[in-house]
């Protein structure tokens, strides 16, 4: 990163925006992993059909809806709790708290806030298990977007009128490159954190790409230890 853009962040912002899922912890923890199972068991039970047929189906729901509960909510008038409640009983354990990460967070200037596809009682458990549940202001979850998920462009509308932050003065922080691209066309600042996951890099436009970091942790640090 330039000392240029470096400085110009330190300077210009005054809200931070952060994913959740392989953002602020590690991808290798593979959390999705087990989320990701859930669903296809989910589906198996309801429509009593076996595990590779439900993964099709999954992936059907994901393509066309953007997300498994979106498509299953709008062709079959699934009860959003019950879903949610299912695929996320998994083991947080796999989650340890990163010092640096943490404390690089907590000294941040500005606001920080986290922005979701999954619901606020999941991200309250894995914000437990990795020692953040006292650093972020708000969060926007998949209900405070109607269940429309990233990169839908009317959940960002939505999540910019909830925290009441302007665009241009504002990071957003995301794993997956394509949810970046509706941030940087709306005026905020991007960074990407890079993750061995090939289906992360779907929607990659340089253009909406402003910084890129494989390790969050060391990124924001050299941003906090400007500042002293």
């Amino acid at each position: 990163m330039h000392s240029s853009k470096k400085n110009e962040i330190t300077r210009n912002v005054k809200h931070w925006v952060f994913d959740l899922d392989n953002t602020l912890y590690p991808a290798h923890c593979n959390l999705f992993e087990q989320v990701d199972k859930k669903m296809a068991q989910f589906i198996a039970r309801l429509f009593d059909v076996s595990q590779g047929q439900a993964k099709k189906m999954q992936k059907y729901f994901f393509q066309k809806y953007g997300t498994t509960l979106r498509g299953l909510m709008t062709e079959h008038n699934i009860v959003s709790s019950e879903y949610l409640k299912f695929v996320h009983d998994i083991d947080f354990s796999v989650l340890k708290p990163d010092e640096t990460l943490n404390k690089a967070i907590m000294n941040l200037p500005g606001n920080k806030f986290i922005y979701t596809n999954a619901s606020t009682e999941y991200t309250y458990n894995v914000l437990r298990h990795i020692g953040l549940s006292d650093h972020f202001g708000d969060i926007f979850d998949i209900h405070d977007a109607e269940f429309l998920p990233k990169p839908d462009v009317r959940s960002y509308h939505k999540m910019i009128a909830k925290f009441s932050i302007d665009p241009k003065a504002s990071v957003m922080v995301e794993d997956l490159a394509g949810n970046l691209n509706p941030a940087a066309e709306l005026g905020m600042t991007t960074v990407w954190v890079t993750t061995e996951k090939t289906w992360a890099r779907r929607g990659y436009d340089e253009n909406n790409i402003h910084h890129v970091t494989s390790s969050l942790p060391k990124w924001l640090s050299t941003i906090t230890n400007d500042m002293e």
